[in-house]
């Protein structure tokens, strides 16, 4: 009877030893990961104040018309480009006509033919 008692009793410290062990490696586990998504969270915030400081540079209103100057070779509007409301109409180009027999199954197609 000592012999099964005392067997069952070192069984039972065996399983309990088991669940020690397990419930720590899983514990040191959560601890690295954990570790990881705190490392991986400050990493991403320096990125972004990085990327804050270099769009604050990138839009900096010298820099944006020095750019323009450079590249765009634009010029002052001239009175002669603003036109009235009434006489836009005469400047623009005729709008297409839709044909919806033609583009059956067409979603952009239907948007215009809702418009018409």
């Amino acid at each position: 009877m000592l012999k099964v008692i005392n067997s069952f009793l070192v069984m039972a410290m065996l399983i309990s030893a088991f669940v020690v062990y397990s419930l720590e490696y899983s514990i040191k586990q959560g601890e690295r990961d954990i570790s990881l998504a705190k490392k991986q969270t400050r990493k991403a915030l320096e990125t972004i104040k990085l990327l804050d400081a270099e769009w604050s540079m990138l839009t900096q209103p010298e820099r944006l018309q020095r750019l323009a100057n450079e590249h765009l070779k634009l010029r002052p509007v001239k009175a002669t480009q603003i036109v009235d409301r009434d006489r836009l109409a005469a400047k623009l180009p005729e709008r297409p006509v839709h044909d919806p027999s033609q583009t059956k199954n067409d979603p952009l197609a239907k948007m215009l033919g809702e418009l018409n």
